[in-house]
C-alpha cells in the first residue's frame, strides 16, 4: 500500500495544500509550527478516523470555518482508492465518492504505523491506554474484531443504562439476563483476541529489542486483563 496525494482544506493551519508522493520515502523538514505535524495528523485520521492527540474533532477546523476537508489517493494492491473525510459535516466519510454508514468501514483500508511524543502515554497514563493501542491495532488488522469491539461497547452502554433504570422498575431486571449473555459473548472474544494479537507480537518485539541493545536485554509483554475468558461469568454474577 502507498498513499499517493494528500490535499487539505480549512484543516489546522492549512487554508489549501496539495502534496504527491514520491513512491519510496518522503521526508518533511522545515522551522517549528509550520504544519509539519499536521499533514501526518491528516494521514493518521485517513486510516484511523481519530487524531492522534486526542483532539476533538472542532479542534482540527481551521478557524473562522465550520468545516474541513482531507481527501487521500492511496494504492493498494494495484487499485487506487480515494478517501474522503470531512470534520463537521454530516456527509462524514465517503470511499470513491460513495458515503460509508460506518467509520468501521475504513478499518483496514488504510495501513499506518505512526510513532509521536503521544505514544508515550501507553506507559505514564493507565490501563484504558494500553487498550486503546490495543484495539486501534487490532481494528486495522481483523475486521472480526471490529465487529466484536463495536458489539461490546454497545452491549455495555446499554446494560448500564438498564442497571439505573432498574432501580425506577424493577420489572426491568428480567432483561438483564439477555444482556449479560451479550456481554460474556462479545467480551470473551475481546480477551481471547487479545491474547492472541500479543503472542504474535512478543516474538517480533524481543527480536527488535535485542538488536537495540545489543543482545543484553530481553523484553516481553503480557496480557493481564481483569477477567479470563473461564471465570468471566462468575466474576460478573459476583458483581452484580
Amino acid at each position: 500500500m502507498v498513499i499517493k496525494s494528500l490535499k487539505l482544506k480549512n484543516f489546522r493551519n492549512y487554508d489549501f495544500l496539495s502534496i504527491e508522493f514520491d513512491h519510496a520515502t518522503n521526508i518533511f523538514y522545515g522551522d517549528n509550527a509550520q504544519g509539519k505535524t499536521n499533514i501526518l495528523e491528516a494521514v493518521y485520521l485517513t486510516g484511523t478516523t481519530k487524531s492522534h492527540r486526542g483532539t476533538k474533532d472542532r479542534d482540527l477546523i481551521q478557524f473562522g470555518n465550520e468545516e474541513s476537508h482531507i481527501e487521500t489517493v492511496i494504492e493498494k494492491d494495484g487499485i487506487e482508492f480515494q478517501v474522503d473525510m470531512k470534520k463537521n459535516s454530516p456527509k462524514g466519510i465517503a470511499i470513491n465518492k460513495i458515503p460509508i454508514r460506518k467509520a468501521s468501514e475504513l478499518f483496514g483500508l488504510v495501513h499506518l504505523v505512526f510513532f509521536s511524543p503521544e505514544d508515550l502515554n501507553i506507559i505514564k497514563n493507565g490501563p484504558a491506554e494500553r487498550r486503546r493501542f490495543v484495539d486501534l491495532e487490532l481494528c486495522q488488522l481483523n475486521r472480526l474484531y471490529v465487529y466484536n469491539l463495536a458489539q461490546y461497547n454497545k452491549t455495555v452502554i446499554q446494560r448500564n443504562k438498564l442497571l439505573k433504570d432498574i432501580d425506577y422498575n424493577t420489572s426491568l431486571k428480567e432483561t438483564l439476563p439477555m444482556w449479560n449473555e451479550q456481554l460474556l459473548k462479545y467480551g470473551t472474544e475481546l480477551i481471547i483476541m487479545r491474547s492472541e494479537f500479543i503472542k504474535e507480537l512478543n516474538p517480533l518485539i524481543a527480536e527488535i529489542h535485542a538488536g537495540l541493545s545489543g543482545g543484553k536485554e530481553t523484553l516481553s509483554i503480557a496480557y493481564e486483563p481483569n477477567v479470563s475468558p473461564e471465570n468471566f461469568r462468575e466474576q460478573l454474577a459476583k458483581n452484580q
